[in-house]
Parts: C-alpha cells; structure tokens; sequence
C-alpha cells in the first residue's frame, strides 16, 4: 500500500505539475458525482413519502369498505333471522307473518338504496 502511495506521489510530481490537474480534475468529478448523488437519494426519499401516503390512503379505503360489508352482513343476518321466524310463523299459521314480511321487504329497500 505503502508503494502506492508513494508511486501515486512521484506521478503527481512529475511531468511538470500535470499530476495536479488531473487530481483536481478528479477531485471536482468526485464533488460532482457526490452532490448527484445526494440529489438522487433526496428524490428516493420523496418516492418513499409518497408512496407511504397512497398507502395509508389505501388503508383508510379498506377500513371503510369493510365497514360497510360489517353493515351489510349484519343486515344480511337480520334477514335471515326474519325469514326464518317468517316461515315458522307460516307454518304455524301465525298472523304476524304478513308484518314480518313488510320487515324483510323494508330492509331489502334499504340494501338497494343504502343513502336514503
């Protein structure tokens, strides 16, 4: 290693100086090369913040659509619960089958049109 130094030192002093410009030379490409650098891992760290932001916005539009398959599977168990006592009622003749029915029909209204 010790060679090297000493040969890289004997090249920068010989051929009158010219070893110097070429350091500096490559002293500057190295600055450059640096500072593109820095300009290239500024803009990754950007990508990353955009992209954990279309992330979480992502998450957020998950949360609520299963939050809105949570209500419609509760409204789906209450209907089940109403057909079933519906059609025990059928079989025994029940005469609150018919407002059972008017509950089944409500709620289906309310699964076609969920915003009114």
């Amino acid at each position: 290693m010790e060679k090297l130094a000493l040969e890289a030192a004997r090249l920068l002093f010989s051929e009158g100086g010219a070893g110097w410009i070429v350091a500096a030379l490559l002293g500057l490409a190295c600055l450059h090369l640096h500072r593109e650098n820095l300009r290239a891992l500024e803009a990754r760290v950007s990508e990353t913040g955009a992209t954990a932001t279309a992330l979480e916005r992502a998450s957020q539009t998950n949360a609520a659509v299963a939050a809105a398959l949570e209500s419609r599977t509760r409204v789906l168990e209450d209907l089940s619960r109403l057909a079933a006592e519906t059609a025990r009622g059928v079989d025994r003749g029940d005469e609150r089958a018919r407002e059972k029915f008017d509950e089944i029909l409500r709620l289906l209204a309310e699964l076609r049109h969920p915003h009114r």
